[in-house]
């Protein structure tokens, strides 16, 4: 039988920019024993028909799907069609989704063919192997489950790959998805035991060699990859290790961005002077809190109480070269609505640039599930199996929850309001969740939570919610007018207060023909026309110097926003006084 094009692997990832790791490292597996597959990839966001049909003009003997909590629904609704369809197709089912209840499942789906369970890569080579050959013996493939003569056999589970480098990179220079992200990994496994989580099933941590980690960074940032997300699980575990790569990622002087997944527990002096080393951009860490209630923490065996990381995660922020994401999970043993609170200010008061709230699932497989009782958890019985209520957290509290979830992507998450909200938090809140509570139940009065609005009406709805239970203070309409001037520019709402920048165009326009001030103040400008200058530049009158609001100024500034022209990174700012400014346009 001919090994080319028969197996594809099959990814249906959760949002078109994401790309599968899993389906990539079985392909290069298969190549390196001189067995050929595709790979198709689809988002959940994909019509049925269209999958479907794609899956069906590949014409392949093997259809091998990587299921996670995303994508077991609609797999679910594919397996049936695609068995009509290609009735002499096996389907195979494997990853974190389907590697439980299996025989239960085979049961219920009588068009699985084969499940494989675990680590994927030996175990779906030895099954292709074995499919490809005469005999199709499957009875002592470890890690497969099969269906033979109207029966469902489970063999034993595989003992995890104990040399990570016998699985080739997952992508050749021909591979690399485009305007996608990149997913890498250094090692495989956790240290920690957390009972929501299918990583504390598995002990220890596996790592590939510091010279294959190494040589993969190097081909990623020789390929101008964008974006590389590392999935390891604890990324900092080993401490030296981290700093090896992360140094040697620093030396090689790459556009590459490395998004880590980190611990708290273990940022040291080492760890926090290097990253005080690397560029703006460079490094990113997702550091999972998940909350802040010692007894919360203790039930789900994770061993790091707040007031031990939190030093640790303020030092970083501090640093201000990063962009640093952190996590709260709702729904948790022990947390209820006011823990829930403290948890959140605790944790917006860390100042990350991203504070995630996310919802408890229970994962199949997981310890916390199989306690579900224990705690009182209620919990959708669907993917992706999200908390509905628990003894100390009403479905009230969780609607609540989504709804200052949202909001909280809205005007912190997404850094549109950075200035106004700061402002509104440290001079008349004092209580994060308090705001976004107030805010909610404005939003509710508005009857505009849960709506597609445009960006514009969330300032309009934060100026009227200002007005209504504060006040609109000259200051605030001013850093309001700001963040919209940064993030957005064009279309201001009315309800801010402007001054008439017509009035200092031609000072803008005289400004930028001016060399002395373009090699000053912009020279990444310089060399080009007066039309191309203003594309890059746009300008704005304040009542305030925005660049220091705590000192007192009774002049008017003028404020620049300079985009970069070379790249798509931030733009920056440059604030005059009026006077000053004027008399830079007459040079």
């Amino acid at each position: 039988m001919s090994k080319t094009q028969k197996i594809s692997l099959i990814a249906i990832n959760s949002k078109f920019i994401h790309s599968n790791l899993a389906v990539r490292y079985i392909m290069a597996y298969l190549k390196k024993h001189n067995i050929d597959a595709n790979i198709l990839e689809f988002s959940i966001n994909d019509s049925f028909d269209n999958i479907i049909k794609h899956i069906y003009l590949s014409k392949s003997d093997i259809l091998g799907f990587s299921c996670y909590i995303w994508n077991r629904e609609i797999i679910m609704k594919l397996g049936p069609s695609l068995k009509k369809i290609m009735p002499d197709s096996k389907i195979v089912l494997g990853g974190p989704e389907i590697s439980y209840d299996i025989e239960p499942t085979m049961g219920e789906n009588p068009w699985i063919d084969f499940i494989i369970f675990g680590e994927g890569e030996e175990t779906f080579f030895e099954f292709a192997n074995a499919y490809l050959s005469d005999d199709k013996n499957y009875e002592n493939i470890d890690g497969l489950a099969f269906r033979q003569n109207n029966k469902i056999y489970v063999n034993k589970p595989r003992k995890p790959i104990s040399n990570l480098d016998t699985i080739p990179f997952p992508y050749d220079e021909f591979s690399y998805p485009e305007n996608k992200i990149i997913y890498y990994e250094t090692s495989r496994g956790c240290p920690f035991r957390c009972q929501y989580c299918l990583s504390s099933i598995e002990p220890g941590v596996r790592y590939f060699s510091l010279d294959r980690v190494f040589h993969d960074i190097d081909r990623l940032i020789s390929n101008n990859v964008k974006q590389v997300k590392l999935v390891d699980r604890t990324f900092n575990c080993n401490r030296g290790r981290a700093i090896k790569i992360m140094e040697y990622i620093l030396n090689k002087n790459g556009n590459t961005n490395f998004h880590f997944e980190i611990s708290a527990k273990f940022i040291d002096s080492k760890f926090l002077e290097l990253i005080k080393k690397a560029p703006k951009g460079l490094f990113q860490f997702e550091i999972g809190v998940q909350s802040t209630n010692d007894v919360t923490l203790n039930a789900i065996t994770r061993n790091e109480s707040f007031n031990d990381i939190k030093d640790n995660i303020a030092e970083l922020v501090k640093i201000g070269n990063c962009h640093i994401h952190l996590d709260l999970i709702a729904g948790l043993p022990f947390e209820d609505i006011k823990s829930f609170a403290n948890s959140f200010n605790n944790v917006f008061f860390l100042r990350p640039h991203m504070l995630q709230l996310g919802f408890l699932k229970l994962l199949r497989g997981s310890k916390l599930r199989l306690d579900a009782e224990k705690y009182g958890i209620i919990f959708n019985q669907h993917p992706p199996y999200e908390v509905l209520s628990t003894e100390h957290l009403s479905y009230d509290d969780i609607l609540l929850l989504k709804e200052i979830e949202e909001l909280v992507e809205i005007y912190n998450n997404s850094g549109r309001f950075t200035q106004s909200l700061n402002y509104l938090i440290k001079n008349h809140y004092k209580d994060p969740f308090r705001f976004f509570l107030d805010l909610s139940s404005f939003y509710k009065e508005m009857n505009v939570l849960n709506r597609s609005i445009k960006v514009t009406e969330h300032y309009e709805l934060l100026y009227k919610f200002v007005e209504k239970n504060i006040g609109v203070s000259a200051i605030f309409n001013e850093l309001l007018k700001y963040d919209f001037f940064v993030s957005t520019g064009d279309n201001m709402p009315q309800c801010i207060k402007r001054f008439d920048n017509s009035k200092i165009k031609n000072w803008v326009t005289q400004f930028l023909k001016n060399d002395v001030n373009i090699t000053k103040y912009i020279p990444e400008l310089k060399n080009m026309d007066i039309r191309q200058k203003l594309k890059y530049v746009r300008f704005e009158i304040f009542e305030i110097d925005i660049s220091n609001i705590n000192t007192e100024s009774s002049k008017k500034h003028v404020v620049l926003y300079v985009k970069n022209p070379f790249n798509d990174k931030e733009g920056r700012i440059l604030s005059f006084d009026i006077e000053e400014f004027e008399t830079l346009t007459n040079m």
